[in-house]
């Protein structure tokens, strides 16, 4: 039983490293771009709704060591490593072909983080990250395994579009799928979490953004 909650976990925790890397990283390359010639960044803002410590000196200094510091454990860089270690322990359940996309994720960040232009080594990073997710629903047809993943996944990209403003019709859409896979993952579930996701996306009541993001990173117990 304890190995069975480990994989669990892993897999849970695969999926929102994942997510956090993806939805980090399209926030990020669009800063990259603002930052040439655009209106100046509100880093302080971005770190408050990411419940990250502000510790840059200025958006220039935000900009790199948020995304490659790998010694910060609130950088892009980070979330990047926490994903493959998981993924590298996994390498059985998620088979060494699927396992390689995210290798090859990490080496683009790397790359990312010497070059003149980050950008283009950033968007391989997100191409990488999609091919990983192909690969999984390829390889891997055991709904449970894939459920709890999608679930990770889900639960780290509402997080992000409720801290990060981004489109509330995308939240809607991914809320919905989350409910989808609910069942099927056999996670265990906070039932008040589990009941005002249903009151938003069932009935269409409104709860407080605040109230929101909790029952969403409380919704599975483990």
């Amino acid at each position: 039983m304890g190995a069975m909650l480990s994989k669990a976990n892993r897999l849970y925790w695969l999926g929102r490293y994942n997510e956090r890397l993806y939805t980090s990283l399209q926030y990020m390359t669009r800063l990259f771009d603002q930052a040439i010639d655009g209106p100046p960044i509100n880093y302080p803002d971005i770190c408050t709704r990411l419940a990250v410590p502000n510790i840059y000196g200025d958006a220039s200094d935000f900009l790199n060591r948020f995304t490659f510091d790998i010694k910060s454990p609130d950088s892009i860089a980070s979330t990047a490593d926490k994903m493959l270690g998981n993924g590298m322990v996994l390498r059985e359940t998620i088979s060494s072909n699927t396992l390689s996309y995210l290798q090859m994720a990490v080496n683009a960040l790397n790359l990312a983080s010497v070059s003149v232009n980050p950008v283009v080594a950033m968007q391989w990073v997100l191409d990488d990250i999609m091919a990983f997710r192909g690969s999984f629903d390829d390889y891997i047809d055991d709904e449970t395994i894939a459920n709890i993943l999608k679930c990770g996944v889900s639960v780290e990209r509402v997080s992000m579009y409720l801290r990060l403003n981004i489109n509330q019709y995308d939240s809607e859409k991914e809320l919905k799928k989350l409910l989808a896979s609910l069942y099927k993952s056999k996670l265990q579930v906070q039932p008040s979490s589990q009941a005002t996701l249903y009151e938003k996306v069932v009935n269409g009541n409104s709860p407080s953004p605040e109230l929101l993001l909790h029952s969403v990173e409380t919704l599975f117990v483990i």
